[in-house]
């Protein structure tokens, strides 16, 4: 059977739409992961997992190779998570002839290659790259943001106010080889989600993001711009082409986190994939394009199709909580999901759960998405929805 190979998958979101689309394309899907949850879970989209306990290059090659013995006709291995979106890229074009530019997703992954590489773009911000032993010999200058160069989902990305704060959050990240340390953009962020085929980038959508702004950076909702600024919007592509151009993605999916500050668009970091959780789900509502869908024809060496089918606002509020205990109880879930405009609702801890206020993107424990006439009816349909969710906890 032809089939497709996915490295790595959370239990929902982006990466599960993926398998699912590949499944309706026609494909058999095998799944390869560390995760145990998938041997207990089982997905009528997934037609084999292969667990294995560590995930590297060449267990992975072993492992395909003994697939390629037997019926299996693969025709391409992909990634929709970290940290493996390069290393699949790399084995699909040795095992599938594919053509995506792996060495430019590489480059991705890593912030501290990233900023290396675009050090002298418009885009980019001040920046140092150390080791624990120099940060003491720096001065610094107020907010700062201290991240670790191979974070995803927020974590282990922090930001820093004062000398005393950054003591404190220095111990933390002192396990690391090495550590960023950035200036502080102020402005509105978005997140641009982009398919590079043939070396043209397209901007499939552009999502402004609500923030969270403690320690870390929470991302709580966001909205699918429908329409910006034709200045703004031509200056934010413009930088967008000469930022994959510099890096050198010619055939590839990514998104990029970029704020909209007073001189300008900054970079706050790019991510060699699709984002996760809703967001494949978003871009589907907002303008009938199924990303994952096209993402996987783009490997398969087809042109992927990213004409807009419809344009309506969408939103989406996620749940987090303010307290530490154990999830006894959640109720509301169904008023939520009848409320006018919700198309979807999802929580993700089990009861007896432990739960507590978010310091990663994990710490979101659900979401409502909800369509409006205006971005503004979607945020309030969507919000309502999140209020009606209920959770009971015993804290600890």
């Amino acid at each position: 059977m032809e089939t497709i190979l996915f490295i790595g998958s959370s239990t929902s979101g982006s990466s599960m739409d993926a398998m699912e689309a590949a499944d309706r394309l026609g494909y058999r899907t095998i799944l390869m992961t560390n995760r145990k949850t998938f041997i207990r879970n089982h997905f009528l989209f997934v037609h084999q997992v292969i667990y294995m306990d560590t995930i590297d290059e060449e267990n992975l090659q072993k492992q395909i190779n003994k697939l390629l013995n037997t019926e299996n006709k693969l025709q391409a291995i992909i990634s929709f998570v970290d940290p493996f979106g390069s290393l699949a890229a790399r084995l699909s074009n040795e095992f599938c002839s594919s053509s995506i530019s792996s060495d430019a997703l590489r480059i991705i992954e890593d912030k501290s290659a990233t900023r290396k590489i675009l050090r002298h773009h418009s885009a980019s911000c001040e920046f140092e790259i150390i080791n624990g032993n120099q940060l003491n010999q720096l001065s610094r200058k107020y907010p700062l943001v201290l991240k670790n160069p191979v974070s995803n989902g927020s974590k282990d990305v922090y930001f820093v106010e004062s000398e005393e704060v950054f003591n404190i959050t220095l111990k933390k990240l002192t396990t690391q080889n090495s550590v960023i340390i950035e200036e502080f953009i102020d402005g509105d962020q978005y997140v641009i989600e982009v398919i590079v085929y043939n070396g043209i980038p397209t901007l499939v959508a552009v999502i402004k993001q609500e923030i969270a702004l403690e320690y870390t950076f929470i991302v709580t909702g966001y909205e699918v711009v429908i329409q910006m600024d034709e200045t703004i919007y031509r200056d934010l592509r413009i930088s967008i082409i000469s930022i994959l151009e510099e890096i050198g993605l010619q055939y590839g999916a990514c998104h990029l986190e970029m704020r909209h500050s007073s001189r300008g668009w900054k970079l706050i970091e790019i991510n060699p994939r699709i984002s996760g959780g809703a967001m494949n789900r978003m871009i589907n509502e907002a303008f009938g394009i199924n990303l994952v869908q096209e993402t996987i024809k783009l490997y398969l060496g087809e042109e992927p199709d990213l004409v807009r089918k419809n344009c309506q606002p969408v939103y989406t509020s996620f749940i987090t909580i303010n307290s530490y205990g154990v999830l006894l109880e959640i109720e509301g879930v169904e008023k939520a999901a009848s409320s006018s405009g919700v198309v979807a609702i999802h929580v993700k801890p089990e009861i007896g759960t432990i739960v507590m206020p978010p310091i990663s993107m994990a710490q979101r424990y659900g979401y409502a998405m909800a369509v409006g006439e205006t971005s503004v009816e979607a945020k309030e349909r969507a919000e309502y929805a999140v209020r009606s969710i209920k959770f009971y906890i015993e804290l600890i």
